[in-house]
């Protein structure tokens, strides 16, 4: 069923432009997950929930860990929830309406973030980022969509700024619109 409301949700990308990070990074995002085995994980940017679907489903193969996708726009919000429900997903997937990272607050997680996907406002990363570092588990993973397709302008600096932080080891991966994963090394602040 997940496979057929994936493929759906890729037809209405070709359609009407629904964000969606594609079905490579999807499939590699799910391949993270399986190999990280998080706990908490926190998506930015739910947009109609393609995305969320192949991490929440690498979450119930894992058979523990749940994703928090934060998401503001009503209509995407929406959208993503009809998508989550009939793929059966909401053991694994807690979707918040809200702007990141005034939500993070009200999130109420269990313990330490273990890992982020960052797809929202791009000129805005930079405050997930901060608004996220307090709330990181050690060794914590950061995956960030976009980096190749937006590097120039809204990402650039964002991007440039993680290559440069001593707190985290980056890897660029070149899939879809290119893919930053981020992992926290627990040094120095």
């Amino acid at each position: 069923m997940l496979e057929s409301i994936l493929k759906r949700i890729e037809a209405e990308h070709a359609q009407e432009s629904v964000w969606i990070v594609g079905p490579e990074t999807g499939r590699l995002l799910h391949f993270l997950l399986r190999v990280v085995a998080p706990k908490i994980v926190v998506e930015i940017g739910t947009s109609v929930g393609y995305s969320a679907l192949w991490m929440g489903s690498a979450l119930g193969k894992n058979g523990s860990g749940k994703l928090w996708t934060i998401e503001s726009h009503a209509q995407r919000f929406e959208r993503a929830r009809a998508n989550i429900e009939e793929a059966g997903m909401g053991d694994w997937i807690h979707q918040v309406k809200g702007h990141a990272p005034e939500i993070f607050p009200e999130l109420q997680l269990p313990g330490p973030v273990d890992f982020v996907f960052l797809d929202a406002t791009k000129m805005e990363h930079q405050s997930y980022l901060e608004g996220l570092l307090p709330l990181l588990a050690p060794g914590a993973m950061i995956a960030v969509d976009n980096v190749e397709s937006h590097r120039v302008g809204a990402m650039g600096a964002f991007v440039q700024g993680l290559h440069e932080d001593p707190r985290f080891e980056v890897v660029e991966i070149p899939v879809g619109s290119g893919l930053l994963i981020a992992r926290a090394t627990n040094e120095a602040d």
